[in-house]
């Protein structure tokens, strides 16, 4: 990849479900830190430690799993279908809201207009 990435045959080298750890070792490791990990964030999981270490680090945090699977009984959390209420927006949007203002994109952003 760190080939590909210096001849600009790619734009970005990414990973997927890289811990702190991981993430570490991979930079201490390589010529070309990932621009991107692709981790599990959502309103019960939200990982804060690793994600500021890549934001300081210049690696963008890409929520998976933003609606938590559906876990947690997400769809009738009280507390998001309060904010969900007093805004006029689902829970779907509120989770992905939540996920914008922290300044990480999701794979589910494609999916529902969030304002």
């Amino acid at each position: 990849m760190e080939e590909l990435y210096k001849a600009k045959k790619v734009r970005a080298i990414g990973v997927s479900n890289f811990t702190l750890d991981r993430l570490i070792d991979l930079g201490l490791f390589n010529d070309v830190a990932p621009m991107v990990n692709q981790i599990e964030i959502h309103p019960f999981y939200g990982q804060p430690e690793t994600v500021e270490y890549m934001q300081k680090d210049g690696v963008v945090a890409e929520a998976w799993s933003s609606l938590a699977a559906g876990r947690n009984d997400i769809f009738a959390n009280k507390t998001l279908a309060g904010i969900g209420a007093k805004h006029g927006k689902s829970i779907a949007q509120v989770t992905l809201r939540w996920l914008v203002q922290r300044g990480m994109p999701s794979g589910m952003m494609s999916l529902l207009t969030v304002r």
